[in-house]
This record gives structure tokens, sequence and C-alpha cells, in this order.
């Protein structure tokens, strides 16, 4: 309140609490990027000719991903009225680092189980991958707490918080099942990958669409969601990106 008038003023939220969770979700990005580029993550075996593709068994999309959760950083921190649509933007792309994360934790053995590492690498890189997942986790917990430094919205009609729950659930078992069907796999790990990397960040967005007070922040989910497809394309269709390919389950 205003004594000098007697005015009542809401109170507004100080800024610096908005700048803070930005910048710390450009951290934490930048330690997921420090992890990515560690040697731990790397093959120690020399490329040949006749060798696997890939050079450590993170997906071509992990980048990109990592570089997603760092930009909506800066800007939640930069523009307070940008921080639901970054916070919405960041969690949904660390959510899917930290699938797949947890895919590499286990698919390390595989890779030098092929040829692509040897088995004190794998170990290493195993550890690395858990690291990252736990960064990962930290990320989309400061992505809830940015979100809610916003104020105001309106809810969403009940058909939409139905549908979003309806279609999300819908994408987290489906896509699984038909990737599994388009490429001949039978076992529940394979459909665990595909889940983890693709179908369950990609219900959670859709879910925060159909959910989600802030209009900006259920159309940076949709748009999120449209975009990660996008990127998941590419990433099999260009399975060797500088090194870095994709690692379907053998």
């Amino acid at each position: 309140m205003d004594l000098r008038f007697g005015i009542s003023r809401p109170a507004a939220l100080p800024v610096s609490t908005n700048r803070w969770w930005g910048w710390a979700l450009a951290a934490l990005a930048g330690t997921m990027a420090a992890l990515l580029a560690a040697p731990a993550s790397w093959s120690d075996y020399p490329a040949r000719h006749d060798g696997p593709a890939e050079l450590t068994p993170y997906p071509s999309m992990l980048p990109v991903l990592i570089a997603t959760v760092a930009l909506a950083g800066v800007v939640a921190a930069s523009r307070a009225a940008a921080a639901r649509v970054s916070a919405v933007v960041a969690a949904l792309a660390a959510l899917q680092v930290g699938g797949i994360a947890v895919v590499a934790h286990r698919d390390w053995w595989n890779f030098a189980g092929a040829d692509g590492a040897s088995l004190g690498r794998a170990a290493g890189g195993s550890v690395v991958a858990v690291a990252m997942g736990v960064v990962a986790a930290a990320a989309v917990v400061a992505s809830a707490l940015l979100y809610r430094t916003g104020r105001g919205g309106q809810r969403p009609r009940t058909t939409q918080i139905v549908g979003g729950v309806i279609a999300g659930a819908a994408v987290a078992v489906v896509v699984p099942a038909l990737l599994c069907a388009h490429w001949n796999y039978t076992s529940a790990t394979a459909a665990g990958q595909f889940a983890l990397w693709w179908s369950l960040p990609w219900a959670a967005g859709i879910l925060a669409a159909g959910t989600l007070r802030d209009p900006a922040a259920r159309q940076a989910a949709t748009l999120s969601v449209l975009a990660s497809a996008l990127l998941a394309f590419v990433c099999v269709a260009a399975p060797a990106v500088y090194g870095i390919g994709i690692r379907l389950p053998g």
C-alpha cells in the first residue's frame, strides 16, 4: 500500500527472482554441456572404417536440447514477461535430456559390447550419464520454480484439459508401440528407450498444452512437442552427425 496517497497496489514479485531461476537454468545447461564434452562421454577407441559410425551412444538431438535449455534460461533472465514460456520450453527439453541420460546409462555397455568403447570407458560414461540425468532433473525443478514466478492466467476449458490428458496418455503408449512395430523390436527395453527418448516428454508437453493456465505457455508446450518431433525425425534420418549418432536398441 502507498501510505502517502492511501492507494493499495498489488505487490510485484521481484524481478531478481525471475533472473535467478533463469541464470540457474543457464548454469545447469552449461553443466550438461560440460558433461557431454567430457572425454568420458566419447569413445576411447580410434575411428575405424569398419567400426560403428557413432563415437558416443548419445543421439544427435542431445546438443540441441541442451542448447534449448540454456537459451530458455537466458531469455527468462532477460525478460520477466517470458518467464512462463521459457520455463515450459526448458522443462520439456530438460525432461528429454534426462530420458536420454537414463538410456545412455545402460547403453554405454551395449556401446562397448559393439566395440565402440572399452569397458573402462563404458563404466565412466555410464557414471557421467547418471550425473547428466541428475542435472537434467534439477533443470526440470528449476523450470517449475521459474514458472511459479509468473502471475495470472486463464483456466483452460474442460474439453481442453480432458483432451490433453487423453492425447498425452495415447502418445505415451502408442508411439513406442508403433516404433517397435516399424523396426521389428519385441523387447520391453526397446519400448522403454523410445518412451524415455520421445513419447514421455511429448506426452508431458501435450498434457501441459491442455492444462496450463497461461495461454502463451500452452502454445509454447505445443510448439515444443512439434519441434522435438521434427528433431527426432532428423535424428533418425541422419544417423551420424559429426560423430554423434542414433543408437537404436540392439
